[in-house]
């Protein structure tokens, strides 16, 4: 006779777990740094999202394409000439500023390594990526270590120590020729946060995920050919056959590409004397694809929002087609907000520096070079038309201010339709 110690039920999760990274360190009141968040892993966990978040990750390149324009240009020549050897590898100040604006949008902190000499003849930049540095207790030094998670909370062989601005530390590792050293953190200001900057973004860290998880149902759905959910029930003859009946299972139906979830139930085979039972698969259905579809275009939505960046500079599909007027007019309101805040901020830091550090005063026409993402020779708005045309316009008017091409325009014009 079964009784209901012959019965056992386990429940088998076929979903991947939750990807996060991990710190060896619990208590960082002992440690001599101050911790990026619970666990001090905010910057690697920032980093996984960016690399796991298509729509993420996308607005983040737009950002920063637009950021970067076409360089930095001035009339004074002798300048650009210094901003295209800018540290030891010979790189272009745009090739270190695309390193350090990755940086500044995904973690909300950059940090520029200055090197210069005892009399301060010359200036150099190099790029530290962001997820390497910690701030030690005192605020007066930068930690660098390549892997916080495997840190020990005090001074081991992988660290490495620089002063932060405007201190400057000569730099014991070169003796003929020595450098003086210092750290300039850039932080995206945010109330609460003393220490460090965080991304603009960070409000949206739970669509991030959305967008993530949605992505991922979707490809595990197509990958198992849209295996169902369900309760499976095994005879077995003894706990041993009903372990190596979950162990089959795991072994074989679970991981990273099994996103469902199997309650298996084993329980005592029939004796020799009762019918024969077989396994059974109870299924349990699904009917939740229209509520993950609505979930991923809202996640993307609200990205858009936290980032405070327009849909049609993203190149994600819009209903509404390739809108050339709405492309133009939206560039015109990015490239005056949040592109010109960012531009205007990596040049004032650039002249702060070399004058501050070494003395010299940057051209007052140093400024970055902007392109739209039309060739705006072929666009032009409707009051620079009637303009051209010797017609009234009003510049401040917003049915003038609509961007038209002048050759439709014209063929409009010259068209046979005559109405009005």
């Amino acid at each position: 006779m079964k009784t209901d110690k012959d019965i056992h039920a386990h429940l088998i999760s076929l979903s991947e777990p939750e990807i996060k990274p991990y710190s060896d360190i619990r208590n960082f009141g002992t440690s001599d740094f101050i911790p990026f968040g619970a666990d001090n892993m905010f910057p690697q966990a920032l980093a996984l999202f960016c690399r796991t978040s298509p729509n993420h990750r996308g607005i983040l390149n737009s950002k920063h394409t637009y950021f970067m324009g076409d360089g930095l240009t001035t009339e004074d020549q002798s300048f650009l000439d210094l901003l295209d050897d800018i540290n030891y590898q010979g790189e272009s100040i745009e090739k270190f500023l695309e390193k350090i604006d990755t940086d500044y949008g995904m973690f909300g902190n950059g940090y520029w390594e200055l090197i210069t000499d005892r009399n301060r003849s010359f200036l150099w930049f190099n790029h530290i990526d962001a997820t390497k540095v910690r701030l030690e207790k005192g605020q007066e030094r930068v930690i660098l270590h390549p892997d916080w998670s495997k840190d020990t909370g005090k001074y081991d062989k992988y660290r490495k120590y620089l002063p932060v601005y405007p201190q400057f530390e000569p730099d014991p590792g070169v003796e003929d020729f020595p450098a003086y050293r210092s750290v300039y953190h850039q932080k995206k200001y945010e109330p609460e946060f003393v220490y460090y900057g965080v991304p603009q973004y960070l409000s949206s860290k739970d669509s991030i995920q959305i967008d993530l998880k949605t992505n991922k149902w979707n490809l595990s759905r197509l990958k198992n050919s849209f295996r169902v959910s369900g309760i499976l029930v095994v005879p077995v003859k003894d706990p041993q056959e009903s372990k190596d009946v979950m162990n089959y299972i795991k072994k074989n139906y679970t991981g990273e590409d099994n996103q469902a979830k199997l309650l298996t139930i084993t329980k005592g085979r029939a004796t020799e004397n009762q019918k024969a039972e077989q396994a059974q698969l109870i299924e349990t259905k699904q009917h939740d694809e229209g509520s993950w579809i609505k979930l991923h275009e809202q996640s993307l939505a609200d990205l858009i929002v936290s980032h405070q960046w327009f849909r049609t500079l993203t190149g994600i599909a819009d209903n509404t087609g390739f809108d050339t007027q709405r492309i133009l007019n939206e560039y015109e309101v990015a490239k005056n907000t949040v592109i010109n805040n960012r531009q205007k901020e990596y040049i004032e830091i650039i002249s702060e520096l070399y004058r501050d550090v070494i003395g010299l005063d940057v051209p007052e026409d140093f400024k970055f070079i902007n392109r739209p993402p039309l060739d705006t020779d072929n666009y032009k708005y409707v009051w620079e038309l009637r303009q051209e045309k010797g017609l009234d316009f009003d510049e401040n008017d917003p049915a003038q201010q609509i961007i038209v091409m002048p050759n439709q325009s014209r063929s409009r014009n010259d068209g046979s339709n005559n109405s009005g």
